[in-house]
């Protein structure tokens, strides 16, 4: 299957051990993160094109383009005392080594106190879910065997629980896409 990477994106997570979903633009996931503190994690939100482009055309939810096994995989948390200005670093995503996204997360349009008012207008947060805010320009297609790389800076530095590396491989099971 032919992906797309669609972003890297900077969340705020949070995580209690008695509660275990995420909200997520399309619902409720059962998902649990190991953080018991505020926390920002890195994300990979990946997003199936051609699932997608073809549930926009019959004017269907196109969300299963989002659904798949290891379509959102994170980094290691580190603690929001450890990032003082999340609005201060840089996010950078690369393919093969080929640099695909690369930009400041303080070119967000609006900041995460912000993104989380506004969220928590519509639906409840709560300890254990995990809010996908900012994300730079950029992204691409990935296939078979491509190599993606994720990581923070702040200034010169790289914070290392926060680097990814995830080798795209076909997934295993019985599902194929076949266009209706």
């Amino acid at each position: 299957m032919r992906l797309n990477v669609c972003s890297i994106r900077f969340p705020w997570a949070y995580t209690i051990p008695s509660r275990a979903h995420s909200h997520t633009p399309f619902g409720t996931a059962n998902t649990k993160l190991p953080i018991h503190n505020p926390a920002y994690i890195l994300a990979i939100d990946m997003t199936g094109r051609n699932v997608q482009e073809e549930a926009k055309r019959k004017g269907l939810p196109w969300s299963i383009a989002k659904g798949f096994d290891t379509f959102l995989p994170i980094s290691e948390p580190i603690p929001k005392a450890r990032l003082p200005d999340p609005h201060g670093a840089h996010l950078w995503l690369s393919v093969n080594n080929e640099m695909k996204q690369s930009d400041s997360t303080g070119l967000m349009l609006f900041r995460i106190p912000r993104q989380l008012s506004d969220i928590s207008r519509v639906m409840t947060l709560e300890k254990g879910d995990v809010v996908l805010t900012g994300t730079p320009k950029g992204g691409g297609p990935v296939g078979t065997g491509d190599v993606m790389r994720a990581g923070l800076r702040v200034g010169e530095e790289d914070v290392e629980e926060m680097g990814m590396e995830v080798k795209v491989v076909d997934r295993e099971g019985p599902y194929e896409f076949k266009e209706t």
